[in-house]
């Protein structure tokens, strides 16, 4: 029920294994904070009340995402994923794969229709 909804949008910087994981990533961040702030505005615009944004560093946004999930005892997680085929056959890509194989809650995928991608 949406009055009783709590948002928890995450974004996760992938840090590369050859840079310290607290580096200085400003163009990470930068998309990282404008991509949580257009969705605190989608909730705002939604009457959702409870919104609490997160942005993490890991080196590999799955794992973090899973254990994300569990830390906040959510219920659901939903990602967005690019429409990407190879083969004649739609892939879902590592991140994707391991949220779905590894969360302990429900996983709702979003994926962009053919040929259009997720605005940034």
């Amino acid at each position: 029920r949406q009055e009783k909804a709590v948002i928890y949008p995450v974004y996760v910087m992938e840090v590369p294994l050859d840079l310290p994981l607290e580096s200085d990533l400003p163009g990470a961040i930068a998309d990282g904070e404008r991509i949580l702030e257009t969705i605190e505005a989608i909730a705002a615009e939604e009457h959702v009340k409870e919104v609490e944004a997160k942005l993490l560093r890991a080196r590999h946004a799955g794992p973090a995402l899973v254990q994300e999930t569990e830390d906040r005892h959510m219920d659901l997680i939903v990602l967005g994923v690019p429409y990407q085929r190879r083969f004649g056959e739609c892939r879902i890509g590592s991140t994707a794969s391991y949220i779905f194989n590894n969360a302990s809650c429900r996983v709702l995928f979003l994926r962009d229709r053919a040929g259009i991608q997720f605005p940034d």
